[in-house]
């Protein structure tokens, strides 16, 4: 596989799943009212910005516009001290034109007022790091912020912090639905027998056969499924067989005599053989609900792998964590075969495998992680005050720490011990 296509592979993937995700956490933190300070395109340093939105301040119960353009003075926050001035705008809204933060010792703090919400608006930024992005919200472990995550009650917290992986199974469903509705591979009628795999010193390689010739014929006989040919193949052991095959535009016929008595783990010609396939395109609306049944059916599964390698169910070596190493190649697996088939089948099913997996391990109750952060808002319902911010903050700083360790530890293992390589023919 090219190098090229897996690192674009990595880029792409790792950046539209993480995006996504954030995305999520932004549009439901906007719904809620909780301060946004930046949405970031990558990560940092910023390299630009593209925008900075509207702002709020709520000034003696007034809430007032912070115009794009205008620069509040540096140091200001909810709770400062501020002398300042207002406009009319063609909307009939309060607009902020002048402020000016005092202290105490200020001749004008008399006529100051205190700040009781602070919303700068949201920067809009591209970033230096390309993958993925961020939703930086104000005081994530601290209430006592106005208009801070932390601040909000524990409904709130929990969707906002729950809605990035939300929006993962949503972005799941997406392509699961593209997936089916562009077309899935699915075994063609009649079947034919494609040639998979030729097997060394085998009577097919000696006759020439090679992989994904399509086999048509045996002598007079059509071969129409596999199981026709194995047929045939069994009652003609040691007779030479004529074959007539179909490779690209060309038919050919090639002769070969089946082995009476063939080594083990091969068949008498020598040959894999796999269905010939074409794709099924679903109709839009059995598309999206064939793709949410699999987002489901596959969340569930992530879920309950350990029990059913505790079980015996699923082989132990078959499970293994994957960093991004592993995310690159199998992106790079898919996207090769569909640049070489022009399926995008391949494609459309990883992502949305990749897109289910972030969701349930980010859900997982890990410091660190989202589902993490929920479950000190549910230690906070059950014990009935909250766990204290600072020790709560330290708490998920360890976990990061512990969890890019583990990262770079999966991502060193991607490269000693890669995943095989997949074969999107065999799969279908």
């Amino acid at each position: 596989m090219d190098a090229f296509v897996t690192v674009l592979s990595l880029v792409f993937a790792l950046s539209l799943m993480v995006f996504v995700h954030e995305l999520g956490h932004l549009v439901a933190a906007k719904r809620s009212k909780v301060v946004v300070e930046e949405f970031g395109i990558g990560y940092p340093p910023r390299l630009l910005t593209l925008r900075r939105s509207e702002g709020k301040i709520v000034i003696d119960g007034k809430e007032i516009v912070i115009p794009r353009k205008f620069e509040l003075p540096d140091g200001l926050h909810a709770r400062s001290l501020v002398v300042y001035e207002t406009a009319t705008d063609e909307k009939g809204r309060l607009v902020l034109t002048r402020a000016r933060a005092v202290d105490k010792e200020d001749p004008a703090a008399v006529s100051a007022s205190r700040i009781e919400l602070l919303d700068r608006g949201t920067i809009y930024s591209i970033n230096a790091i390309p993958f993925g992005g961020f939703a930086k919200m104000l005081g994530e472990e601290d209430p006592t912020f106005p208009g801070s995550l932390a601040s909000k009650g524990k409904v709130i917290r929990i969707l906002v912090l729950a809605a990035g992986a939300a929006m993962n199974l949503l972005t799941a469903v997406v392509f699961f639905s593209l997936a089916l509705g562009l077309g899935a591979p699915a075994i063609a009628d009649p079947e034919n027998a494609i040639v998979s795999s030729v097997a060394p010193g085998s009577p097919a390689e000696a006759a020439g056969l090679q992989v994904k010739d399509m086999i048509l014929w045996a002598d007079s006989t059509e071969i129409l499924t596999i199981q026709s040919l194995q047929e045939f193949t069994q009652a003609h052991l040691g007779e030479p067989v004529a074959l007539r095959v179909q490779r690209a535009d060309q038919l050919l016929e090639i002769t070969v005599v089946p082995r009476v008595e063939p080594p083990a783990g091969e068949g008498p010609i020598g040959v894999g053989l796999s269905p010939r396939t074409t794709l099924k395109r679903h109709v839009w609306y059995e598309a999206i609900w064939l793709g949410l049944k699999e987002t489901v059916s596959l969340a569930i599964l992530i879920v309950t792998v350990p029990v059913q390698v505790i079980r015996g169910l699923i082989p132990a070596d078959l499970v293994r964590p994957v960093g991004p190493v592993g995310v690159g190649q199998l992106v790079g697996d898919a996207v090769q075969y569909s640049l070489d088939t022009g399926w995008w089948f391949p494609v459309m099913q990883t992502m949305g495998l990749l897109s289910v997996a972030l969701a349930v391990t980010n859900l997982l109750p890990l410091p660190g992680f989202d589902g993490g952060r929920i479950l000190f808002v549910v230690i906070e319902a059950v014990r009935g005050r909250r766990v204290d911010p600072a020790k709560e903050g330290l708490v998920h700083l360890i976990g990061m720490a512990l969890l890019v360790a583990l990262m770079l530890f999966i991502t060193w293992q991607d490269v000693v011990n890669p995943l095989p390589s997949v074969d999107w023919t065999s799969l279908f």
